[in-house]
């Protein structure tokens, strides 16, 4: 299998998660700095406390957004590779191929998919296209709401994420020509992840089942049309 990492994107919005986290340290250090200039019990001294803290907060929250996406702890462009390990080199596995596509697309003689993974652990429920994952007590629930990323619905950026390769292909004009089919799963990579599915709309597995989802020996494309589509979606 073939593996394509845009890295010029991934360092460029990595780099742009830290400015924003250096700047929020800045104003909390300039905030500081300059209210221990003015008296303790001055207005001036505490609005200026208070207001260099909510701007740095604001700072730092701007730059967990590209962080969440990009950075090296949250990235699964790894984790995908291994659950897709012994694919042969019809398959191309493009990661962050392109800021206004999804994050990870497989192309393969079968059409396009997009993949929308997950790296949560724990009881992972979708009934009738609503998500929840159950909750922790202690501790443990505390640590992962601040180091890890909401689940969010994965129903919903998959569809998201078809549409928007649909659009990429048609401004290229291969879907005219080619008609790929196009379609999308989620993925949840954590190895004690527990699923459970009832009417859920995307197709959802864990990592270990994901090569038996994507496996096409015969479809659609050939290898040229393969290598059209994925010079289409990279940037």
């Amino acid at each position: 299998m073939h593996v394509l990492v845009n890295h010029k994107l991934v360092r460029s919005r990595v780099r742009l998660a830290w400015m924003y986290h250096l700047s929020a340290l800045l104003v909390y250090g300039a905030g500081l700095w300059l209210s221990t200039r003015l008296p303790d019990t001055s207005f001036e001294a505490s609005g200026l406390l208070f207001g260099s803290m909510a701007l740095g907060l604001l700072l730092y929250s701007l730059g967990q957004v590209p962080l969440r996406r990009w950075g090296p702890r949250f990235r699964q462009d790894a984790a995908l590779v291994r659950a897709l390990k012994g694919l042969d080199s019809r398959y191309t596995l493009l990661a962050f191929a392109h800021s206004s596509l999804p994050d990870y697309i497989l192309v393969s003689p079968g059409g396009v998919r997009v993949l929308v993974p997950r790296a949560h652990d724990g009881v992972i429920t979708c009934r009738a296209n609503r998500w929840n994952r159950e909750s922790r007590g202690g501790l443990a629930r505390l640590l992962s709401m601040f180091g890890r990323s909401p689940l969010g619905d994965p129903g919903q950026d998959v569809a998201q994420g078809v549409q928007r390769v649909r659009e990429r292909l048609h401004a290229r004009g291969l879907a005219v020509e080619h008609e790929p089919p196009v379609d999308g799963l989620v993925v949840f990579t954590h190895p004690a992840v527990k699923l459970r599915i009832e009417s859920c709309a995307p197709t959802v597995t864990g990592a270990k089942q994901l090569r038996n989802h994507v496996r096409a020996p015969k479809g659609p494309l050939n290898q040229r049309a393969v290598a059209d589509v994925v010079q289409a979606l990279q940037a």
